[in-house]
């Protein structure tokens, strides 16, 4: 996967946690790691870097093109409002990233199942362009690269598979009214396999050519920090289709079973806590107290 390295200043009604480890890498990997080997191509400076690779012992991932920056680590300062389900106050300073390079390895080439987290259109390019015909692409992005680097993210969007928004990044990126317009204007624009829409505490639906697929979040109550839990979505959706090695509807199905799973960890805690520490045993564990039944739609 390629992401961003982040350290976080976020405050949400449970309180304000200063200098966490955040970033779509960071959480990708810790959800994704619990299904299969994940390799991380990423930047972080040397006031953060420690920290990171600090959380990644343990979890297998293969670092070797997490790169050291001479710059400060990509600083990422929100507010979290569960009331409205929105984030305010949100700044961020690129530092690491603005003279980003990714370089990918020759295995990492090769990867069947490539995940592009939330970061500058220019960067998931240069990662798209090393690539050696993956069997299956997702990525993700946000509203202000959707607002302010239309035309880089179209070239992006482009060679996609799988996309992971949430409702009001669907609805800016596809400039309509409804989540309905917006899942088939995306999927006939950009020729998608799957949109996944990020719902929050209502879940996620998959949406497809085949039928969607609906499926509640896991009540978390109270629910501490949403920060990452896209990631952790995206994490345990590709980590089960690589676990599995098939997207039949019954592996669409449970991997998003399994995103559902792990965003609900995410939340628990502040910064990456509620995945550090997660085993494939806690996650079974919730799963089977999910206890969902046959697809359905939204």
């Amino acid at each position: 996967m390629a992401g961003t390295i982040t350290r976080d200043d976020v405050r949400t009604p449970a309180g304000f946690n200063r200098d966490g480890l955040g970033g779509s890498a960071t959480y990708f990997t810790l959800a994704a790691r619990l299904f299969a080997p994940v390799s991380v191509v990423a930047t972080a400076g040397p006031d953060f870097m420690p920290t990171f690779t600090a959380a990644m012992v343990g979890t297998g991932a293969d670092l070797q093109s997490v790169s050291l920056a001479a710059v400060p680590t990509y600083r990422w300062r929100a507010e979290h409002d569960y009331g409205t389900g929105t984030t305010r106050a949100e700044t961020s300073e690129q530092g690491a990233y603005l003279a980003f390079e990714p370089k990918l390895t020759t295995e990492q080439r090769a990867s069947p199942i490539v995940f592009l987290g939330s970061m500058e259109p220019r960067h998931q390019l240069r990662v798209l362009e090393q690539l050696d015909q993956p069997k299956l692409v997702a990525g993700d992005t946000m509203t202000l690269y959707i607002r302010e680097q239309p035309a880089l993210l179209e070239q992006v969007l482009q060679r996609l598979d799988y996309l992971f928004l949430n409702a009001a990044e669907a609805l800016a990126l596809a400039r309509v009214q409804t989540i309905e317009l917006a899942s088939s204007e995306l999927r006939r624009r950009f020729r998608l396999r799957g949109l996944i829409i990020k719902e929050g505490p209502r879940g996620a639906t998959l949406y497809r050519e085949r039928g969607d697929i609906h499926l509640p979040a896991f009540p978390v109550d109270p629910p501490v920090d949403p920060t990452g839990a896209g990631d952790a979505v995206a994490g345990g959706f590709l980590g089960c289709l690589a676990e599995r090695r098939r997207e039949d509807d019954g592996s669409l199905r449970l991997a998003l079973a399994y995103a559902m799973a792990l965003a609900s960890f995410a939340i628990q805690h502040f910064s990456v806590e509620g995945l550090r520490k997660l085993t494939r045993a806690d996650v079974e564990t919730r799963m089977n107290a999910m206890a969902w039944t046959a697809p359905t739609a939204p």
